[in-house]
């Protein structure tokens, strides 16, 4: 059998009983049948893997040691029996979501009691850092109501990566906001005073979130939308007061406050159409998928009901992870996403609201294939994802629409000092037909800094921004600052990059590290990027993980949080084709 097979080559690496200060005690697991010391293999310990047994270990890959899975081997099986559609063979068999899901649930690796997130590389694998404990399993269990601290940081305690931002689109003064925790779940935030100072909302209804957070606004400013990963399909919600409360669902038919659509989902993301002369306006669009498969469905009626769930993507070759939707002034929608094992990002368009969508077309290609390691993000790794836009104005270029990816310089590979990360941002001028790829940052020292964990918005006025991590500031390349870029072309050419952090984010030591993904707004003249920081606001050199917000003016007048970071170096610099 496959386990059995697997098992065999664990011990035959010879593989101790021991990983670091770590002993795995035989006699603690409830099978006879099973080695635990040998499940070592799989990566770190977490002591509930003592309750595995072999029928368990049967619903493994066939290829399970050779998969980059930082999740503890009895959440895999768990995941499995859960989904039931995840592949068993190939390189990515396992959601992107799989890590984050398993620390919103149970917190971290459990080992005698102690909840712990850090590990150390050692032999080529991945063993518990026990020197560095996060918590007891009792003190994340009784994690008590959040409290809000700081002008510009959102979140409190430490612990949120992962985040999204949606300006109200009839009034920018009010702003919400979603991200993976603090603590367990998917926790939301809103502003009243263009994003300066935030406050919690109420707890997403029903409880059992987990990650992955996206919001979106109704075209008058009067709803707003978040979703979120669930236990296994996406999970919807509907705001009628600003972003404070999560149960305006509950006044249509049914009384229910959340909408499910889908089931074994991951990587979900939300966009609505609210453009006036849009012949789809207000028509919600929902991307995901499942098993790598990509996945869509749509709501005309405020996300009270949605369409049977569509597969978009075309075998094996089109399979992917990190999708996004965008709708032009004409209500075209574009569903752009990378498949891995093709290294392509590709686009289907539909032309009337969703309901059917034409043949995919072939954006860019990309080096890296779905993720790879670099300084700054060795444990969790770089990702290869979407985010759209389109101009919605009525300049020389409305009707363009744009993705941007992270990518390598090269071919990736498994060091992470070898490979270089860059953006790329493609645009197209007749509806997705054809595209061109530009760089949105500096190319001349792309061998000694990385650009990473970008976030795409199109201004009112047809300006492109972009923001991303940039390494520029640690020759080690392993702390980060966040950098906003921007086009008054069409994405033709690029500003030098503004650096819209105040603080540099030291090296984060734990398997989330800086999460997957950042989120960038921009209504009117503002613009409003949230994103993951590990600066240290009381001392100390632990990890200390939040979300920030960051704001500049994008058309004159004074910035939201204008003197609360660095200007940067004025000028513009042509962008260069790859």
């Amino acid at each position: 059998m496959r386990t059995q097979t697997a098992l065999a080559l664990a011990l035959t690496l010879g593989l101790a009983a021991t990983a670091g200060a770590q002993t795995i005690v035989q006699s603690r697991g409830v099978d006879a049948r099973v080695d635990y010391a040998s499940l070592l293999a799989y990566g770190p310990w977490d002591d509930r893997n003592y309750l595995l047994t072999q029928d368990d270990l049967e619903l493994l890959g066939e290829n399970e040691l050779e998969l980059s899975v930082r999740a503890p081997l009895f959440y895999r099986i768990e995941l499995r029996e859960r989904f039931g559609n995840l592949p068993t063979s190939g390189p990515v068999q396992y959601p992107r979501s799989t890590l984050p899901r398993f620390l919103t649930e149970y917190g971290g690796f459990l080992v005698d009691g102690i909840l712990y997130r850090t590990a150390k590389l050692v032999g080529g694998r991945y063993v518990l850092d026990l020197d560095r404990p996060w918590m007891s399993e009792e003190e994340f269990n009784e994690l008590g109501p959040k409290a809000l601290t700081g002008d510009v940081r959102v979140t409190s305690p430490v612990g949120a990566a992962e985040s999204a931002v949606a300006i109200n689109p009839v009034n920018p003064s009010i702003v919400v906001a979603g991200s993976n925790g603090p603590g367990s779940g998917q926790d939301m935030h809103y502003s009243t005073d263009g994003g300066e100072t935030w406050s919690p909302a109420a707890a997403l209804p029903l409880g059992g979130t987990c990650c992955d957070p996206t919001v979106a606004w109704s075209s008058d400013g009067t709803k707003a939308y978040a979703a979120t990963l669930g236990s296994s399909p996406v999970w919807v919600y509907r705001s009628g007061d600003g972003g404070q409360t999560w149960t305006d669902l509950v006044n249509e038919p049914g009384a229910d406050p959340r909408r499910e659509i889908g089931g074994g989902t991951d990587k979900e993301y939300l966009h609505a159409d609210t453009h006036s002369t849009s012949a789809c306006l207000d028509t919600l669009y929902l991307t995901w998928h499942e098993g790598n498969i990509m996945k869509f469905s749509r709501s005309t009626d405020r996300a009270h009901t949605w369409s049977s769930p569509a597969t978009l993507s075309s075998g094996s070759s089109e399979w992917g992870i990190g999708s996004d939707i965008v709708s032009d002034t004409s209500g075209r929608v574009y569903y752009i996403w990378p498949a891995f094992g093709s290294r392509k990002i590709l686009v289907r368009r539909s032309d009337d609201c969703g309901q059917s969508f034409n043949p995919t077309v072939e954006v860019a290609t990309t080096q890296a294939s779905f993720d790879f390691p670099i300084p700054s993000m060795d444990n969790r790794y770089a990702w290869v994802y979407v985010a759209a836009g389109a101009d919605l104005g009525s300049g020389p270029f409305a009707g363009s629409v744009y993705a941007a990816w992270t990518d390598t310089t090269a071919p990736d590979v498994g060091t992470p000092a070898n490979n270089h990360a860059r953006i790329q941002v493609a645009f197209s001028r007749d509806g997705g037909a054809t595209w061109a790829v530009t760089t949105p940052h500096e190319t001349a020292d792309a061998s000694t800094v990385d650009r990473w964990n970008h976030f795409l918005a199109v201004g009112p006025d047809g300006s492109v921004h972009v923001v991303f991590y940039d390494t520029r500031n640690d020759p080690t390349r392993r702390s980060v600052d966040l950098y906003w870029s921007s086009s008054t072309d069409g994405a033709q050419t690029w500003s030098a990059p503004v650096k819209l952090s105040s603080q540099i984010s030291p090296h984060m030591e734990d398997f989330f590290q800086f999460g997957d993904y950042n989120g960038l707004d921009v209504v009117v003249n503002d613009l409003i990027a949230v994103f993951t920081d590990n600066r240290h606001e009381t001392g100390g050199a632990t990890d200390s993980p939040d979300i920030y917000a960051a704001g500049q003016t994008v058309s004159g007048g004074a910035g939201i949080f204008a003197d609360d970071f660095e200007s940067g170096n004025p000028g513009a610099w042509s962008a260069v084709t790859p």
